[in-house]
C-alpha cells in the first residue's frame, strides 16, 4: 500500500502598515502546498494597533504566482478578510466581512527564509483602504 499524499506547508512572520485605520500591523501567516498550478490558498492574521483602535483581521487569500525565471516571483489575488475593530473608550467592537485584491513579489526563494512584499486594497468600506506588508516563511 502506497503512503498518503503529505501536504508541505510552512509558517511565517508578517509586519506593516494599513491607511483608513492608520495601523502598525504585526501577524502570521502559513504557506499551503498550492491547490493548483500556481495556486496557492495563504491564510493569515494579523493585530493593528494604532489610530485609537485595536483591530484582528483574519484573513483568507488566494494567490496566483506567475511564471518567470528570474530570482522575483510576482504574484496577485484576492481574499476575504474577516476585520474586528475594537475603539479605545467605551464604544463596544466592531466585526465586519470585508473583500480585498492584493499583488505582491517573492524574492529569496531558494534559501531557507523566503521571503515577500504585499499590497493590499480594500475594495469594500469594512476593511482598511490598503495594507502594505513585508513577511518572511520559514521552512
Amino acid at each position: 500500500a502506497g503512503l498518503p499524499a503529505r501536504a508541505d506547508a510552512s509558517g511565517g512572520l508578517r509586519a506593516g502598515f494599513s491607511s483608513s485605520p492608520d495601523q502598525f500591523l504585526v501577524g502570521g501567516q502559513l504557506e499551503l502546498s498550492p491547490v493548483a498550478h500556481n495556486l496557492f490558498i495563504v491564510p493569515s492574521g494579523e493585530l493593528g494597533l494604532g489610530d485609537n483602535l485595536t483591530s484582528l483581521s483574519f484573513n483568507g487569500d488566494l494567490q496566483y504566482r506567475f511564471v518567470t525565471h528570474s530570482k522575483v516571483r510576482f504574484y496577485a489575488g484576492g481574499g476575504l478578510s474577516l476585520y474586528v475593530a475594537n475603539p479605545d473608550g467605551p464604544a463596544g467592537s466592531d466585526t465586519n466581512l470585508g473583500v480585498e485584491a492584493l499583488g505582491g513579489l517573492f524574492f529569496n526563494q531558494k534559501s531557507g527564509t523566503p521571503m515577500f512584499v504585499e499590497l493590499k486594497l480594500g475594495l469594500t468600506d469594512r476593511v482598511p483602504d490598503w495594507k502594505a506588508v513585508f513577511g518572511v516563511n520559514f521552512l
